[in-house]
């Protein structure tokens, strides 16, 4: 399996995800070319396709034969992008909650208010961009009536009574160095990301091979409403996944068992 994660795209968030995965499965977590930017030092703006790009050079390197990729946020973004433009590099996609705007009726007014998120973070002006982000993403809205949704496993049973783990000292280390690279993120990466168009055809044409999938406690939000209008689109089913758009992260144990479930039924 390759894991690309979402947000700063540094592999290390997804360490309690692989720890568990692990036993059964050869897993690589990749690093976006984000996680290692300096802060401050690059005025570019980043695309899904270079990072699509930089995936496949993984899977060319790294792996015999085409592999389960999961991938959430940006990162399902990117899989979708590798997905459409080298079809035959992965054997399974499996996108968690990729925010592409273009895929909700209201995108024209999501579009305007991820610039106004951007045009904050420029001035300088971090609360009030992370401020804005946060509202946009997370305001409940309508998401598609016409898709079918599972949930693999048995991680449902008794889920309601479960929190959050603890992050571990590591993750908390990692956040606080992660966090210089927010203003990169919000002004480079977050209006091409979910901004960038999907090719209906291309990944209709994946088949069975593309899984949306959301977190079941984000029901409602943006990334949810993307992946919805994403499976209703494709006329497949959404899988629901413990957690919610960071539930890989918050979730890491029940997240992987009912990834794992995801994958070997496929």
């Amino acid at each position: 399996m390759l894991l690309v994660p979402g947000g700063s795209g540094h592999a290390g968030v997804l360490d309690g995800v692989i720890a568990h995965l692990a036993a059964d499965h050869h897993v690589v977590a990749m690093s976006s070319r984000l996680a290692s930017a300096r802060p401050g030092a690059d005025p570019v703006d980043h695309h899904p396709k270079l990072y699509a790009d930089d995936v496949h050079a993984v899977i060319d390197e790294l792996f015999d034969e085409p592999p389960a990729v999961f991938a959430f946020s940006a990162g399902a973004i990117t899989t979708l992008e590798l997905l459409s433009r080298h079809p035959e590099s992965l054997r399974l996609a499996v996108v968690h909650e990729p925010p592409v705007l273009g895929l909700l009726p209201e995108a024209t007014s999501l579009r305007e208010a991820i610039e106004a998120v951007r045009a904050a973070a420029r001035t300088g002006d971090m609360d009030e961009a992370a401020r804005l982000m946060t509202a946009t993403m997370t305001t409940p809205g309508e998401a598609p009536v016409d898709f079918e949704l599972r949930h693999p496993g048995d991680w449902l049973d008794g889920y309601a009574d479960t929190t959050p783990e603890p992050p571990t000292p590591q993750l908390l280390e990692l956040f606080a160095t992660l966090g210089a690279l927010q203003p990169l993120f919000l002004e480079h990466v977050l209006v091409p990301f979910t901004t960038n168009d999907v090719d209906p055809d291309a990944l209709k044409a994946a088949g069975s091979r593309l899984v949306p999938v959301a977190g079941i406690d984000s029901r409602g939000q943006l990334p949810y409403r993307a992946a919805a209008a994403l499976a209703a689109g494709l006329g497949v089913p959404l899988t629901e996944l413990p957690g919610g758009h960071l539930g890989p992260v918050e979730r890491p144990g029940q997240f992987a068992a009912a990834l794992a479930a995801l994958v070997k039924g496929q």
